[in-house]
């Protein structure tokens, strides 16, 4: 059963809404200048907190502290690979140039496709698993607030070199 769901948020903001026919599902809420947000669901509030620089990875944690997903990012390849506590493993990247569209799948029976424009998007999902979805969506700004942080890097240093 395939599921169409809905995704917005605002312009130069990192708090998604996930909508399922015009209702709305879960947010996902990021702390300012830090790469951990809340998931707000129907099922229940999840903690994504990521750590660590040169070998950096997430974990998703549940109301009662447990560990249920960890997220290890390769930062060369644009990708991401997702451990459940189950065991299973999923795979994420983006699969265009424009990294307008990224896909969330264990090559096997779950996939979850992910399109967006500046602000809003949709996500098409075989599996309903919250999890999965919004983790597709952590990843996702993870990766656009690494590429915002590349660029103005590189403006401060063409910036600082004009000065001197």
């Amino acid at each position: 059963m395939e599921k169409i769901l809905n995704w917005r948020k605002g312009l130069f903001d990192s708090n998604y809404q996930v909508f399922e026919q015009a209702y709305l599902k879960f947010s996902l809420n990021f702390i300012p200048l830090k790469n951990t947000a809340i998931a707000t669901t129907q099922k229940g509030i999840y903690l994504l907190r990521s750590d660590g620089y040169s070998n950096p990875e997430t974990k998703v944690f549940n109301s009662n502290h447990e560990v249920l997903a960890t997220i290890r990012y390769d930062w060369m390849a644009f990708k991401a690979k997702i451990i459940l506590a189950s065991g299973e493993n999923l795979d994420w990247s983006f699969q265009n140039s424009w990294l307008s569209r990224w896909t969330l799948n264990n090559h096997l029976d779950k996939q979850i496709i992910y399109n967006s424009s500046s602000s809003s998007g949709l996500i098409h999902s075989n599996v309903d698993d919250e999890l999965l979805i919004f983790t597709g969506l952590f990843i996702r700004e993870y990766y656009t607030r690494i590429i915002y942080g590349m660029v103005l890097f590189v403006l401060f240093l063409s910036f600082v070199r004009n000065i001197f």
